[in-house]
C-alpha cells in the first residue's frame, strides 16, 4: 500500500517537471505487451531458443568427451599405482596417467573457456536485438502520439515495489498499445494462402 502511494506522487513531480497543461494530452502505452506481441521479438526468441537449443547439444557432447577421457585418467592412474608392474611398465603406466589427466584438464578448460565465451555471444546477441527492437517499438509510439495529439506518453507496465501497476488509472481511449502492435505486425510476412 506504501509503495502505491509514493508512486502517485512521484507521477506527479514527473508531469509537474514537465509543466503539464490542462491542454496538454496524455496517453499510455504498454510497453511490455508491445515488445511481447510484436513479430521482431518473437522470431528473435525462436532464433536464440534455436541457437540456446544447438549450445546444449554441444555441450552435452562435450560432457560426454571429458566423462570418457576422466574415465580412463582413473583407469590409467590405478595401473600406475599396481605394484605387481615391474619400473619400466610402471614408468610408462605413470607417463599414460599424466597424459590422460592433462586431456581432461585440457577438455575441462576447452569446456570452460566455451561457455564464456558462447554465455558472452547470446546475451550481446540479446541485447543488440532488444534495442533494434526497442528503436522500432519507440519510433512507432512517437508516431503514434503525434497521430493522436499527445504531448505524453507514460509506459503503463511498469510496477512498483509490491508489483502492483505504477499508473493504476488512465482512461482506455487514452491508450496506444494496440495500435503500435497492429502497426509493427503490419510488415509481418503473411502466411501464403493455397489456390482452390
Amino acid at each position: 500500500m506504501l509503495n502505491k502511494l509514493k508512486t502517485f506522487p512521484v507521477l506527479l513531480a514527473l508531469l509537474a517537471c514537465f509543466n503539464v497543461q490542462s491542454a496538454d494530452r496524455i496517453g499510455t502505452v504498454d510497453l511490455e505487451k508491445v515488445f511481447r506481441e510484436y513479430h521482431k521479438s518473437r522470431a528473435v526468441e525462436e532464433f536464440i531458443n534455436r541457437r540456446a537449443d544447438a549450445v546444449r547439444a554441444y555441450m552435452k557432447q562435450m560432457s560426454e568427451q571429458l566423462k570418457k577421457l576422466q574415465s580412463e585418467m582413473y583407469r590409467l592412474g590405478t595401473d600406475a599405482s599396481n605394484p605387481a608392474l615391474n619400473a619400466a611398465d610402471l614408468a610408462k603406466a605413470k607417463k599414460a596417467a599424466a597424459d590422460a589427466e592433462a586431456k581432461v584438464k585440457a577438455k575441462t578448460a576447452e569446456i570452460q573457456l566455451y561457455s564464456t565465451q558462447i554465455t558472452r555471444e547470446i546475451r550481446e546477441l540479446e541485447n543488440k536485438k532488444r534495442q533494434e527492437i526497442m528503436a522500432d517499438i519507440n519510433a512507432e509510439v512517437r508516431r503514434r502520439a503525434n497521430i493522436r495529439g499527445f504531448n505524453f506518453i507514460i509506459d503503463r507496465s511498469g510496477k512498483t515495489l509490491n508489483g502492483q501497476p505504477a499508473l493504476l488509472v488512465f482512461p482506455n481511449d487514452r491508450d496506444i498499445t494496440a495500435e503500435v502492435i497492429r502497426e509493427l505486425n503490419r510488415s509481418a510476412a503473411k502466411p501464403k494462402q493455397e489456390k482452390k
